[in-house]
C-alpha cells in the first residue's frame, strides 16, 4: 500500500515542482503521497477563494488553472498571477486573517484538499518539503515583481512578448507545452487583466507580434517562431522561473 501510494504520486505536477528544486526521498514521498489523499472538483467559473473571508485550508491543483486577482471598486480587474497544476491555491489567504485575493477556477479543475495545520504539520515533520517550498514562493515572488515592471516600465508590446514567453516556460516545466508552442488557458481579456491592457489592444498585439513572424496562433494555440526575437523585444530571461541550486541527500 505504501509503495503504491509513492508510485502513485511521482508523476504529480507538485512533485515534479518539488524535484525540480530539491531531491525527495521515499519518506517525504510517503508523507506527500498522505497529504494528498483528499480530491475536490472545482468547476470552470467557481470562486475558490473569495478575498476578505477566511480560509485556512489549502488546495493543491492537479490539473486545471486558476486565476488569483483583485477587484477593483470601479469594476476593473488586475490578474496577480495564473495558477497552474502543481501550484498550491491558500497563499497567502491562509497566512492572513482574511484573504486579500481572490482565486478564481478558468476551467474545470481537480484539486486536493489540504488542511493548514496539516500542512504546516508536514513542513515541520520533512524538511526536504519544506525547503523546496522556500523556493516557490520565492519563484512566486519573482513572477509578481516581473509582472510590477511590465505595468511600470514595458511598452504594450514588449509585455505582451514577455507574457508569452514566460507562460511557455512555466508550461514547459510541467510538461503542458512543446519546445515553442502551448494552449493559452486565458482569453484575451484575460491576457489584458495581467498586463493591464484592453482586450481590444491585446488583440492588435497579438496581431502585430504575428505580422512580424514572431509568433502564429490557431485558436488558443500559440506557437513561437522566433524565439530569440521574441525575448529582446519582451527582455525576457528565464532566470527567475528556474529551480534554486541545492539538492537534499541521494538515495
Amino acid at each position: 500500500m505504501w509503495k503504491h501510494a509513492v508510485g502513485s504520486i511521482r508523476n504529480h505536477p507538485l512533485i515534479t515542482k518539488l524535484n525540480a528544486s530539491i531531491s525527495l526521498d521515499q519518506g517525504d514521498l510517503a508523507a506527500l503521497a498522505g497529504l494528498l489523499e483528499r480530491r475536490v472538483i472545482a468547476k470552470k467559473a467557481k470562486d475558490i477563494i473569495v478575498e476578505g473571508y477566511e480560509y485556512k485550508v489549502l488546495h493543491i491543483v492537479e490539473s486545471g488553472f486558476a486565476i488569483r486577482y483583485k477587484l477593483l471598486h470601479s469594476g476593473k480587474r488586475q490578474i496577480v498571477s495564473i495558477i497552474m497544476p502543481g501550484d498550491i491555491i491558500g497563499f497567502p489567504a491562509c497566512f492572513y486573517e482574511h484573504a486579500v485575493f481572490s482565486v478564481t477556477a478558468i476551467c474545470d479543475m481537480r484539486l486536493h484538499h489540504v488542511p493548514l495545520d496539516d500542512f504546516a504539520d508536514l513542513c515541520l515533520a520533512r524538511a526536504n518539503v519544506a525547503t523546496a517550498l522556500v523556493w516557490f514562493s520565492a519563484r512566486e515572488a519573482a513572477i509578481y515583481a516581473e509582472h510590477i515592471i511590465d505595468a511600470g516600465r514595458r511598452e504594450p508590446l514588449e509585455r505582451l512578448a514577455h507574457f508569452l514567453l514566460e507562460m511557455l516556460t512555466r508550461l514547459q516545466a510541467i510538461g503542458s507545452a512543446s519546445k515553442d508552442s502551448f494552449s493559452m488557458p486565458l482569453s484575451q481579456e484575460g491576457i489584458g487583466d495581467v498586463i493591464g491592457l484592453s482586450a481590444p489592444h491585446v488583440n492588435r498585439m497579438l496581431a502585430e507580434l504575428k505580422r512580424d513572424g514572431l509568433i502564429a496562433m490557431t485558436g488558443h494555440e500559440v506557437t513561437i517562431l522566433d524565439r530569440a526575437a521574441l525575448q529582446i523585444l519582451g527582455e525576457f530571461h528565464a532566470t527567475y522561473l528556474t529551480r534554486m541550486p541545492i539538492r537534499g541527500p541521494k538515495l
